[in-house]
Order: structure tokens, then sequence, then C-alpha cells
């Protein structure tokens, strides 16, 4: 009985040493050995406790733990303890500390979950929304560990719902290194962009995918035939910065100013010849190509008589001879001439024909007042009316050039792109000649011409004209010329006026002087009675006796 009681001392004695723990208490430990899934740690009790081997990681036998009490026993009996409930405390105080002062705390991707991601903040999970996740278009997952910071902390929830933001971080450091970026650069530096976005007018290019700039069509070649469309999105250029606006952060890039200035290179000046090809034909002439370089042959410099047929003359990807006849390096301006490579064709006909030459040629196209005439290999001539007839009542050409349609013709010079010809220099001037013959007062003989209601126009030669008014057609009061003329019939005039071309004649006054001049010849023959002048009588009576007689 005396054991009994001294045994059952001893052990109340020593149950006094026995540490008691409640349910959520903190105890601290040593981990003794490390066995299966779990780590056994001495607590100064009698019994170890154990913990779960997945909480210790970075631990080992020998380490000293703190941990929570579970109050309860694994399924061998022993009693757990958790270092979660403090992991979870210490982690939530942190996000309530970086919430509260605005800082950035790490978190580590754990899944992927409807509309967002869930993250472990140091032992207390939280929720990424995706429009927070600052993830590009060509990401799908945020990175296994990165920062973020805290947006809000829902502390009703159990347990709190705490939603965080990784683009507000990725927005500060791009701002970070957008400005240091920006203040590297510098107009004329270097540098390697990728391609974002391709549009027709130019490109957009990124620097390290944080800075971005724009590279315009204009500046991606000198080469006109090399286009912006061979970029495709994600390729990697060297690039030259051409302009920065630092205030707005834009940025202006160009490929070309990598490439020579084809203009400072091109070594050719106005009088070479050069061999081009043909890029495009539009309404105004030929676009051509000399290595990098476009110029510009117009219309008129593709031949010298037929540059309307330019179109069917040449064609896309052609190759022809040019002599350069405009070069503007400053304002980039190329200009050339096929036709000066070759003699003008009137020029070497008129070297073989000289002023002065007889040539024949054949009608063509009559007009009004000119005519042109084929003088054979591609060589148009052209006469005037005035070339043609030294006769200026005539004011139709045709009336000149009917009949045969080939002729010769006297070579008078140049008129532009023709050889300006003549027919009335094969003879001299009618009227010079009839002018220094005749004078008013003189008798002619004319050819009824043309009869008109006011009188009738007469040939005096075959380029000299007159004209009869209806008055002084005959002495007899007539209606018409016809009256007295006819077309065709040649008669004798009396010339009375003189004024420029202008010859005015008259019957009449032709009649008038043989009328005149027979009176004065039977005057003659009448013999006066005394010493008197004979009567008007007398002269009539020997007039009418004549008259009878004949």
């Amino acid at each position: 009985m005396e054991n009994f009681q001294s045994e059952f001392e001893k052990l109340l004695e020593e149950s006094q040493d026995i540490p008691y723990y409640s349910k959520g208490e903190k105890v601290t430990g040593v981990i003794v050995r490390i066995q299966d899934d779990y780590a056994f740690v001495d607590v100064g009790q009698k019994t170890e406790v154990v913990i779960d081997k997945n909480e210790i990681d970075g631990l080992s036998e020998g380490d000293q733990i703190t941990a929570v009490y579970l109050g309860r026993r694994n399924k061998d009996g022993y009693l757990v303890i958790s270092r979660r409930p403090l992991v979870f405390s210490e982690a939530l105080q942190k996000v309530e500390d970086a919430f509260s002062k605005g800082e950035k705390i790490e978190a580590k991707l754990d899944r992927k979950i409807n509309r967002g991601f869930l993250v472990d903040l140091g032992g207390i999970k939280g929720f990424l929304p995706y429009s927070e996740s600052g993830l590009r278009r060509d990401e799908e997952l945020p990175p296994p560990e990165f920062e973020v910071y805290v947006l809000r902390i829902d502390r009703d929830r159990k347990p709190p719902g705490i939603v965080v933001s990784r683009k507000k971080v990725l927005d500060e450091e791009i701002k970070r290194k957008r400005d240091e970026i920006f203040n590297l650069l510098e107009e004329g530096k270097q540098v390697r962009g990728r391609v974002e976005k391709v549009q027709e007018n130019g490109a957009v290019l990124s620097l390290e995918r944080i800075v971005f700039g724009f590279l315009p069509r204009s500046l991606y070649s000198w080469d006109r035939d090399r286009s912006i469309s061979e970029l495709s999105v994600g390729d990697e250029i060297d690039l030259v910065v051409k302009s920065i606006d630092r205030e707005n952060q834009k940025i202006i890039f160009s490929k070309r100013d990598l490439e020579p200035d084809p203009w400072k290179v091109f070594d050719k000046e106005v009088g070479d010849q050069i061999e081009v090809e043909i890029k495009d034909i539009n309404d105004f002439g030929l676009i051509i190509k000399t290595g990098a370089l476009e110029g510009f042959i117009h219309k008129s410099e593709t031949s010298h008589l037929k540059p309307e047929d330019y179109k069917n003359n040449f064609r896309k990807g052609q190759k022809v001879k040019a002599k350069i006849i405009e070069l503007d390096r400053e304002n980039r301006r190329l200009k050339l001439s096929i036709k000066a490579l070759h003699p003008h064709p009137v020029d070497k006909f008129l070297e073989e024909n000289p002023e002065g030459s007889v040539v024949e040629g054949k009608i063509k196209e009559i007009r009004n007042k000119i005519a042109f005439v084929d003088l054979g290999k591609d060589v148009e001539g052209v006469i005037h009316l005035e070339d043609a007839t030294w006769n200026p009542k005539i004011k139709n050409i045709g009336q000149v050039l009917k009949g045969k349609r080939l002729r010769e013709f006297k070579v008078l010079g140049r008129e532009k792109d023709r050889v300006r010809l003549g027919i009335k220099q094969f003879r001299d001037n009618p009227w010079e000649e009839f002018f220094s013959k005749h004078s008013v007062g003189d008798v002619i003989k004319v050819k009824v011409k043309k009869l008109i209601d006011r009188g009738a126009f007469v040939d005096i030669n075959e380029d000299v004209e007159g004209f009869i008014p209806l008055s002084e057609i005959s002495k007899e009061k007539i209606e018409i010329p016809s009256d007295k003329l006819s077309l065709g019939q040649e008669i004798e005039a009396k010339i009375i006026k003189i004024k420029g071309h202008d010859i005015i004649l008259s019957i009449k006054a032709l009649e008038k002087d043989k009328e005149k001049k027979e009176i004065e010849e039977v005057m003659k023959k009448v013999k006066p009675k005394g010493d008197g002048l004979a009567t008007l009588g007398e002269i009539l009576k020997e007039k009418l006796k004549g008259e009878y007689k004949a």
C-alpha cells in the first residue's frame, strides 16, 4: 500500500512538470527525427508531437521549430501541430502592411481560375484578375513568381478576400524603363526594334516592347520597289532614330538612313546617256528606274514627231537608253529624254533639203487655210494659204490645191516639228509685175470669173483679179450683171481705180471713151460753114451716115 502511494505521488509530481497546451496555442520544440510523412518534435512532454513533413521545407533534425497545437491526434495517436496558422497569420499581416503602405509584395502563381488567377502571397491566397495580370496578347500565364500590389482586402470573408495587381507593378516598371530608354535615345542613334504592327502607311515598332515608335512607309527604303509589307509582326530590324518628341514620348524611325543615299552616290550628270528600266507608264509619260533612283521621261520627250503614241511604243520592264536633261539632287528630281539621243527628223530633212530646195510630197489633209503634206520618213510638211497663192482674194487653200495630190513644193524652212512649204514661190509676184506695167486708165483684157448682185469679179491673170461694179458694166441701166455678162466671157475693161490689191474696172468707161473718140473723128470729117463750128445736128448726121454705110 505504501509502495502504491509512493508511486502515485511520484507520478503526480512528474505530471506537474508536463506543460499543458490548449488548442490554438503556440508550442516550441526541436525536430528529433523525420520519418515517412511526419517530423517528430520534442516539445518537452513525455510524448512527442508530430507535424506534416510538407511544413518543414528547409529544416532538418535538430532544428528548432515553432508551431500551433491543433488539439487533435493523428491516426497513430500523436498530437498534431502545424505551422500553417502561424504562416497564414504572418502572411496576412504582411499583406495588410503592404496594403496600408502601398508597397509591393511577392506572389507565386498557384493556378488559373475563372476570370483570373489564384496566387500565393507567402502563405495566404489572393486573386489576380485577368485585367490586372498585365499579360500581353501572346502570353497565356504570368511567370511562376512576380511582384504585386494589394488592391483590396475583404476582412469579412473567411479567409479574407484579397485582390492583387501585377499590371500596376508592370506599369511602374514600364514607365521607369521607358524613361530610362528615352534618356538614352537621341536623333541619329541606331537601335534595334521589334515589329508590332504593319499597316499601309508604315509600321509600329517597339524598343524592348516598352517604347513604341513609327516607321513611315517613305522612310523604309530609298528603293521604292521595296515595300513596308515585307515586314512581319515579330521581326527584329535595325533602325535609326529620325526624330524624338520627348514631351509626348513619340519616336519616328527610319530604316532607309542605314542605306547609302542613292542621290549622293549617283555619279552621272546632265548630258550623260544612261540605260534605264521603265517602271510604270501613266498619262504624263514614263516612270523609270536606274539603280535605287526613280526618274521621269515626259511623253513629249519620247519622240520628236509622234510623242502621243508613247503608250503603244513602250512597255513596263523595257530597258531604254535616255539622256539626262535635268538632275536636281537636293530636291531629288531626275528628268530624262529619249528623243534627245536622236537628231530631229525635220533637222535631218532640212540638212538634206535646205531652204529653196524643190521637194515632192503628197497632200494628206486640206483644211480652210492650211494643208499638210507627207514628205516621207515620218516627216510632215505644212503649207499655208499665203504660201500657196499670190492672190489675196482666195480665202480657201482648197481652191489652189484642188486636183492632183502629188506635186512639187518649195522648201521655205522649219515650222516647229514640220517643214514649211510653198508653191507660189515657183514664180515671181504677179501683183508686183502687174503694178509695174499697169496703172489707172489702162485698158486690159479680162475674163469673167464670178457674178454677184453688185458686180462681176474678173481674172486679170492667174493670180490677179479685178472687180467691175454693176454701175460700170454698161451705159445702159441693167438690173443684174448677167444682163450683159456671162461666166467665162472675155472682155476689155478700163482700170478706173487701184487701192492696195483692189483693182476696179469699168466697161462703161471704155464705151464712153470709144464714143468720145468716134465723135472726135466725126468732127474732123464734118466741114464747118463759114468760120463757125459745126452744129451738133451736123455731127450726129455725119455719125449716123457713117453707121448706115457700115
